[in-house]
């Protein structure tokens, strides 16, 4: 009896070594391909890594193998992601458990390189995020909200390991891919330039820094429209009737600072107007058909108004006084027609008188 039991003891011990030795030997597992872009950079370079084409580890025995990337970024600033790692980040891209679930599409890693030019963290979900966040699949492995922007990534090459670990012990591990990303010189600190939307320009012309013109010029420079003016104008109380005067509050005056009119001449005749802009306010008469002259009368009409109002032409002192001498003319003549009448009518009564 006992010599069975030390029999199959003896099988078990056997059978467990052959598992622990088909395991152990990390080196027949293969390696995936990777890349990496760029593979150079100053601090602050968005770094990408892909691995692609892993091998299906799911009919391994115990103890099971994952795939693990070391990165050396944060070693020189004393941060690392486990303790294990020798002061590197590292952490499984590719596990036992996703060859069981046919989890082989390809990992993609992004981060940021330290720099004191890169934007601060900012607030989601409770948690704060910065560029140099590890991110591996559109999940966040690692945060670096405090390094990322204070410190600046030191120059020099960095190699990027991807290594074979066993589950049950951290410390096996079989290298299968080695990269290098060299960190060259930070280039100067440029300040953030922010995007212009108008405010400055506001309180410029709100503290009478910079003129009318120049501010309604900036505005539709930035692609403002009238009501969007006028909205600001009204934030800032310089609206007409804001500031005491007459006028429309939805129509703009115009940029020219000289003037925010426009001369407008009118040809008047006594069937058509002829609207026309000038540049000048002299009153100039135009010959009509070669002979009669007609008076042209100048107005000024603001730009915001489209419609001219015009008065009926006057009658000149000299086309009243060329009326009353054709008048009298012609009442002359009918009076001389009659005298010359009764003259001869009288003159042949007293000759019939004179026969009988």
């Amino acid at each position: 009896m006992k010599s069975i039991v030390f029999g199959l003891i003896g099988i078990m011990a056997i059978s467990l070594c052959d598992q622990a030795w088909a395991t152990t030997d990390l080196e027949a597992l293969g390696s995936p391909d990777v890349t990496i872009s760029p593979s150079s950079g100053h601090p602050g370079t968005k770094v990408t890594i892909t691995i692609s084409n892993l091998p299906d580890i799911s009919k391994e025995n115990y103890p099971f193998p994952d795939l693990y990337i070391y990165l050396p970024f944060s070693q020189p600033f004393g941060q690392s992601l486990q303790s294990h790692c020798g002061g590197l980040d590292c952490f499984p891209v590719y596990t036992y458990n996703d060859a069981l679930k046919h989890n082989l599409v390809n990992r993609t890693i992004t981060f940021s390189l330290p720099s004191t030019s890169n934007p601060k963290p900012v607030f989601l979900n409770g948690m704060e995020n910065s560029v140099c966040d590890i991110i591996l699949n559109g999940k966040t492995v690692e945060r670096f909200s405090t390094l990322c922007n204070s410190k600046d990534e030191p120059q020099g090459t960095y190699k990027i390991n991807l290594a074979w670990t066993l589950e049950s012990d951290l410390t096996k591990t079989y290298v299968v891919k080695t990269m290098q990303f060299t960190v060259t010189q930070g280039v100067p600190t440029q300040p953030i330039q922010t995007a212009e939307n108008g405010d400055l320009i506001i309180k410029e012309y709100q503290n009478g820094t910079i003129s009318q013109s120049v501010f309604y010029a900036k505005l539709r420079s930035l692609g403002w429209n009238d009501e969007q003016i006028r909205q600001a104008l009204a934030v800032i109380g310089k609206l007409p009737h804001q500031m005491g005067s007459s006028g429309p509050d939805i129509t703009l005056p115009t940029t020219d600072n000289s003037s925010v009119y426009n001369i407008t001449k009118i040809n008047l005749t006594n069937d058509s107007k002829v609207i026309t802009p000038i540049n000048d306010t002299n009153v100039v008469s135009t010959p009509i058909n070669g002979t009669n002259m007609i008076k042209e009368s100048v107005i000024a009409s603001p730009v915001h108004d489209d419609t001219v109002v015009s008065q009926p032409p006057a009658i000149s002192l000299a086309e009243q006084n060329y009326s009353w001498n054709n008048m009298v003319i012609i009442l002359s003549m009918v009076a001389a027609s009659v005298m010359v009448v009764a003259i001869l009518f009288t003159k042949k009564i007293r000759r019939t008188r004179r026969n009988a």
